[in-house]
């Protein structure tokens, strides 16, 4: 039920609501906006400080796409990881200062998102990352709806392109394998526990020997490069990809003699000789080395584990279990993007079909 005369409302998901007077137009019609509390006194605080900070439309129309977008970066701050907060941060300083950046945000229109996004891909930006980019610009669109009422057009996304995820043949993957068990060091290692377990690079450098027992790997944190607002990178360990991500690996029979060659009481599992951890872009640089050593042809790390999953599939494991294995937030992921029949695997699935007739 509303307090009366207060616009102050008990929502059906438990949250108070106070709406107020966000806006005023020219012509002195009226935009209200909404905010939110835990409890009654909470949102009428938050009423309170509104009413007596307001803005005005005509104000808010002189901000450019620019402004808005670092205005919204800045309310989500408390939402979203850190890395992702640089790397949002890092592509409205690098792709918004010029073009659509400098329009007011009440002048955006379809062909300033077009010529956009073409000035984009005439630089030669990859699809995918210029997708991330355009996604922001989304992102800002909603909060200036949200915020102040400005509606502003569709943004469209480029049609993905989704190539063959590179996977290990079975020769390769026995190849690679014959020379990871000679004279097994701890970066052969790291690329054998990562083959047979689907461990994302981030997570295999992040993790540490107390969390590996009784067989199992438990997975909780992810290490990566990012890149501060001082200009430098900085390698950080934070919680993994997703909720799902937070899971336990078994470890393969055959892998736990090894896992116990190297076990040690405490630290990181992949460490360097001075004991300090090995970070992401070391480990792809040590691999990339390795198979070029041996013989098999240059690929990147994550190949391991597309190998995995489709390895994982040929020996007829479900999907589900799959999924929860490579830390997936639903099925259709595991499906559709990390796993790959071979013609093998064809073949023998449609010599399975049922025949009772005589030719």
């Amino acid at each position: 039920m509303p307090r009366h005369g207060e616009n102050i409302y008990k929502r059906k998901d438990g949250r108070w609501e106070a709406r107020y007077v966000k806006a005023i137009n020219i012509d002195g019609s009226k935009k209200y906006g909404s905010v939110y509390g835990k409890s009654y006194a909470e949102a009428k605080d938050k009423q309170q400080y509104c009413l007596i900070h307001p803005t005005t439309t005509q104000n808010v129309f002189n901000y450019t796409v620019k402004s808005i977008l670092f205005e919204w970066l800045e309310t989500s701050k408390n939402h979203i990881k850190h890395s992702t907060y640089i790397k949002y941060e890092n592509i409205i300083k690098t792709h918004y200062e010029d073009s659509i950046g400098r329009i007011f945000i009440r002048l955006v229109n379809t062909k300033n998102i077009q010529q956009f996004t073409d000035y984009l891909l005439d630089k030669s930006i990859s699809k995918n990352t210029v997708n991330n980019i355009l996604i922001v610009l989304g992102m800002g669109f909603e909060y200036a709806k949200e915020e102040y009422g400005i509606v502003c057009p569709k943004v469209h996304l480029l049609k993905s392109e989704h190539d063959e995820m590179d996977v290990l043949s079975e020769s390769e993957q026995q190849d690679l394998m014959n020379h990871l068990l000679k004279n097994t060091d701890i970066y052969d290692f790291a690329i054998l526990l990562a083959l047979y377990t689907g461990l994302r690079i981030g997570e295999l450098c992040a993790l540490q020997w107390g969390e590996i027992f009784n067989g199992r790997i438990y997975v909780s944190k992810t290490m990566q490069r990012i890149r501060m607002n001082s200009g430098k990178t900085e390698v950080v360990v934070t919680p993994p990809k997703t909720d799902k991500s937070n899971r336990c690996v078994p470890i393969p029979s055959f892998l736990l003699p090894i896992v116990e060659r190297f076990k040690m009481q405490s630290g990181y599992v992949i460490r360097q000789d001075n004991g300090k951890f090995v970070e992401p872009r070391l480990m792809q640089i040590k691999f990339s080395q390795r198979i070029k050593a041996y013989g098999i042809r240059q690929t990147h790390f994550h190949t391991l584990r597309h190998t995995f999953a489709t390895r994982c599939i040929e020996s007829g494991m479900d999907a589900k279990t799959l999924s929860e294995i490579l830390g997936h937030s639903d099925v259709k992921t595991t499906l559709n993007k990390y796993v790959h029949s071979s013609f093998e695997l064809k073949q023998t699935s449609i010599d399975k079909l049922p025949f009772d007739y005589a030719i």
